[in-house]
């Protein structure tokens, strides 16, 4: 009996690790994913990689942008740019289904909101650390091809010039200074995590 005892030991040892590994990577991506800014971001996803296809994505962002320019302009919280999608994402779909079939394409189009997990992207000097983030997107066809975002709220897709220069700039020194605080959290911990594992 005491033979096999021992046998089992390094077998729990190792059970417990796994399960204390787990445990922290699960904990270390709530951080990183609740700590992720106030930002809802646009993002369309063309058919497919064709030239046309990609052509039609960036029409239909203009478009897109046209239409809520004048609203998110005005909008001064989070609330207030979430209460005017939701309130708009039918008519959205809809003009964009619309705008799709006008230039010549029987594509379906789709406006759907919710949290999406996004990799790190910068947005002209700002960078956004990885994270789920709100999203509108409007996918059209399969929309399969590549994507194309900016951000709604704060509203970067519908101010233009220096405004938007400078929006941009206030933003990235909020988030340098969260991570400073240790408000925000990147990805590394849960590599690091990994890294350990992969060691054991």
């Amino acid at each position: 009996m005491p033979i096999k005892t021992k046998k089992r030991m390094p077998t729990r040892l190792a059970g417990f690790s796994l399960l204390f590994i787990l445990v922290l990577v699960f904990l270390c991506t709530l951080w990183v994913e609740s700590n992720t800014p106030p930002f809802i971001r646009l993002h369309i996803l063309a058919n497919s990689d064709r030239e046309e296809d990609q052509q039609l994505k960036y029409r239909v962002r203009d478009m897109i942008i046209s239409t809520m320019r004048e609203e998110f302009r005005e909008a001064q919280s989070i609330e207030e740019s979430r209460t005017i999608l939701l309130n708009k994402l039918n008519e959205l779909e809809k003009r964009a289904a619309e705008f799709v079939g006008k230039e010549g394409y029987a594509y379906p189009v789709k406006a759907v909101y919710g949290n999406y997990h996004f990799p790190v992207k910068s947005y002209g000097s700002l960078t956004l650390p990885a994270g789920n983030y709100e999203a509108v997107r409007i996918i059209i066809g399969e929309g399969k091809g590549a994507n194309w975002w900016c951000i709604l709220f704060p509203p970067l897709c519908v101010v233009s010039g220096g405004q938007n220069i400078q929006l941009q700039e206030e933003l990235a020194s909020q988030i340098k200074r969260e991570e400073v605080q240790g408000k925000l959290v990147r990805i590394k911990p849960a590599l690091k995590i990994a890294e350990l594992w992969n060691n054991i």
